[in-house]
């Protein structure tokens, strides 16, 4: 009876798994192995808010909402992958897909369930792919006066700018360890959900240090784009998924030809489907209603965020360069709109059609240009009471506040010297033609 059981049971397992096909279908169980590090040493806020904490409790639901008091204090960390591979299987050159949680870069985890990354890895790896939950750093640095929570906009653009650092080495370790884990160096694909989303169109984009927004060297200096893990590996994904993303700059998008999915809600609020400040609805965004922030003491939360451009504009820039990609944008659907009339299953449907037929083209094998960045000519005087510029004549200029407000502008040349006395005490954004963006303090 038992040889007839394993015989019967032999039948079901070769029946069930007859036509079925690589990367299309479900055919494999699932192995996975956790907590694998992809980087070590890597600097890290370090002094969580009182915010924090507070925020934790009003959402009550198990998910830590990362708002740290300040910069100044960092402490090295670890960063980790969970890593899904198909049981049993033998083939030495699969695709891969990196999976990015969303969670407004303050919360989440790659074994997040409301965000799907589990979802993802597991039926990706049951299709034969080698699926990775990629673990990157969250937290805003938040203050609270007179009961108003706020976010810096510069400071929430030094927040994604280290999970861009992170994305990329997680993407320099998969490929130097593509023997071991039987990876295609030139199969490796990006799959993000919000904050994730822009992470996967940042990698994709951005690939001249000059691309990089200033803040990211402001003090202390978040450093290069490559600072941390793996070296020697090209750091960009050769194709990539956006559940609701967009960039920083469309001018990024350049001339790169590597696929992308784009997936948006032409209503969605939190990351705008055309443009806009993303996470204007930040309390919504983490669960919490303004009720119960009231009665923690906050009135109202001023969310200060850089303009981001949704996948409206990233699919306009390459309609025009003539860039092959793929859309999925719905109408009047909000953000995540996982839980709205079936559409997780819809969704779901699109992302796995879409890697399915990255599979059947040749391989992606990009090679990046190596740029270097041009010193800045911006020349800051005492106290940051002034400025000059080392070159150039009759350069437009701006002075900018926190908010995006222009508070001064003109014209500059070589050897003119340009004051601030007219300025407040504060932080400002100094924007010359053909530079960088500066930021610098008052502090008169």
């Amino acid at each position: 009876m038992k040889v007839l059981s394993a015989i019967l049971a032999l039948g079901l397992a070769v029946s069930a798994s007859y036509g079925a096909e690589r990367y299309k279908d479900r055919m494999f169980d699932v192995e996975v192995e956790n907590d694998v590090v992809y980087a070590t040493d890597v600097n890290h806020l370090s002094l969580l808010s009182p915010l924090s904490t507070m925020m934790t409790q009003l959402m009550g639901q198990g998910r830590t909402v990362y708002l740290y008091e300040s910069e100044t204090d960092m402490a090295p960390i670890d960063l980790h992958m969970d890593i899904y591979t198909p049981k049993g299987d033998t083939e030495k050159k699969r695709a891969a897909v990196l999976v990015m949680h969303g969670g407004a870069f303050a919360a989440g985890s790659k074994d997040d369930m409301e965000q799907q990354s589990v979802t993802y890895c597991d039926s990706l790896a049951a299709r034969g792919f080698v699926a990775i939950a990629v673990q990157y750093r969250l937290g805003i640095t938040a203050t609270l006066e007179e009961k108003v929570l706020t976010i810096d906009s510069l400071n929430f653009s030094r927040t994604v700018y280290r999970g861009i650092q992170d994305v990329r080495a997680a993407v320099r370790y998969v490929r130097s360890k593509a023997s071991d884990l039987g990876i295609d160096k030139d199969r490796i694909y990006l799959l993000g959900n919000s904050a994730g989303a822009i992470l996967a169109l940042e990698n994709i984009y951005m690939d001249k240090p000059s691309e990089v927004p200033a803040v990211a060297h402001d003090a202390p200096d978040l450093g290069e784009l490559d600072i941390y893990g793996v070296q020697g590996e090209n750091p960009q994904a050769n194709a990539a998924v956006a559940l609701w993303g967009g960039v920083h700059d469309p001018s990024i998008i350049g001339e790169t030809a590597s696929p992308v999915l784009l997936v948006h809600g032409t209503a969605d609020s939190t990351v705008l489907f055309k443009t806009g400040r993303p996470l204007g609805n930040l309390a919504n965004t983490l669960g919490v209603n303004m009720m119960m922030l009231k009665l923690a003491g906050i009135n109202s939360i001023s969310i200060n965020t850089p303009t981001l451009y949704g996948s409206f504009v990233v699919d306009s820039v390459l309609k025009a360069k003539d860039v092959e990609h793929e859309t999925y944008f719905v109408d009047d659907m909000p953000h995540e709109f996982y839980d709205e009339d079936g559409y997780g299953v819809k969704v779901r449907e699109k992302v796995f059609a879409f890697l399915y037929g990255l599979t059947q083209k040749p391989a992606s094998t990009k090679v990046l240009a190596v740029a270097t960045a041009r010193p800045s000519q911006v020349r800051m005087g005492e106290g940051n009471m002034n400025f000059t510029v080392a070159s150039g004549s009759n350069l437009p200029y701006a002075v900018m506040d926190l908010r995006g407000r222009t508070v001064m502008n003109g014209r500059v040349s070589q050897g003119e010297v340009v004051g601030f006395e007219t300025l407040e005490r504060g932080v400002y954004v100094l924007r010359v033609k053909g530079e960088r963006p500066l930021r610098f303090g008052l502090a008169k």
